[in-house]
C-alpha cells in the first residue's frame, strides 16, 4: 500500500473460525468484526469502511441486504461477498446487489489477498 493510512476493513460473519482467519490474514488493515448482518449494518451506520467481506448465510440479516445497504447508503465502500453457497444464482445476485467479487468457501490466502487487492484498486 502506497497510503500512509490503513485501509479500514469490516468483516462480517457467524463462524468464529472464518472470522478470525480473516483478521488474522488481514493484519496489514484496520479490521473490525460483525458476527451477523444486524451489527454489520449498526457499525456501517456509525462507520465509513474502504471494504466490507460479508458472508452470505447468517443468521438474522442475511449477507444480501448487507451488500444492498452498503450499495445504497454507502456506495463507495467495495463488497467482497464469501460463501459456502456459491451457485451462480448466488454469485449473480451478489453482483448485481453491489458486490465487486464473490469468493467461496473454502477459499486459500492468497485468493483472498489477491481478491482485497484487485477490489481496493479498482
Amino acid at each position: 500500500m502506497n497510503d500512509n493510512k490503513k485501509k479500514t476493513v469490516l468483516v462480517v460473519e457467524d463462524d468464529d473460525n472464518i472470522r478470525d482467519f480473516l483478521q488474522e490474514v488481514l493484519e496489514d488493515f484496520t479490521v473490525s468484526i460483525a458476527s451477523d448482518g444486524d451489527e454489520a449494518i449498526e457499525k456501517i451506520r456509525a462507520n465509513k469502511y474502504d471494504l466490507v467481506i460479508t458472508d452470505l448465510r447468517m443468521p438474522s440479516v442475511p449477507g444480501e441486504e448487507v451488500v444492498s445497504f452498503i450499495h445504497k447508503n454507502q456506495p463507495a465502500t467495495k463488497v467482497i461477498v464469501i460463501s459456502g453457497y456459491s451457485s451462480q444464482y448466488a454469485v449473480n445476485q451478489s453482483v448485481k446487489n453491489g458486490a465487486s467479487a464473490f469468493l467461496s468457501k473454502p477459499f486459500s490466502i492468497k485468493e483472498l489477498i489477491q481478491t482485497v487487492s484487485s477490489v481496493l484498486r479498482s
